[in-house]
């Protein structure tokens, strides 16, 4: 049974769109290598990303994401196994979304910054599948 965990870190620097890149490009190399599948989004100076797989394998990944020197505050606020992958056929999807938009997903409309979502959504877990449902709409 699959493995996920949604987690959402700070950006030690503002991210540059080559610097992303090379951290989709990384990602998804590594990923291929372990079965690992997800979605990251980026906005406002915040990470906020999916990871599927053997949950030993993605607890693994997340253990070395978290020594990650590109970002901090790393916080795992979704964690469970799920019947299936989400993001089965991405090693790793990439949303460009905002704040707002993100808040809509959550169906939290009147949440307007990153922070302030994710502590809603991190005190109130059973929002994350419909952001995640959102999410595969948005990259439909």
């Amino acid at each position: 049974m699959p493995h996920q965990i949604m987690y959402s870190s700070q950006s030690t620097e503002p991210m540059t769109l080559s610097g992303l890149e090379q951290i989709l490009v990384d990602a998804r190399s590594g990923n291929e290598a372990r079965n690992v599948t997800g979605a990251l989004i980026y906005v406002d100076g915040v990470f906020l990303q999916i990871l599927e797989g053997d949950e030993d394998v993605v607890r693994a990944l997340m253990t070395s994401i978290a020594r990650d020197t590109r970002h901090h505050s790393v916080k795992v606020f979704y964690e469970a196994a799920v019947g299936e992958r989400s993001f089965g056929t991405w090693r790793m999807a990439y949303l460009n979304a905002t704040a707002q938009e993100m808040s809509n997903w959550a169906g939290l409309a009147g949440t307007v910054t990153i922070d302030a979502l994710l502590a809603e959504v991190g005190g109130n877990t059973r929002r994350v599948p419909r952001i995640l449902e959102r999410m595969l709409e948005a990259l439909a």
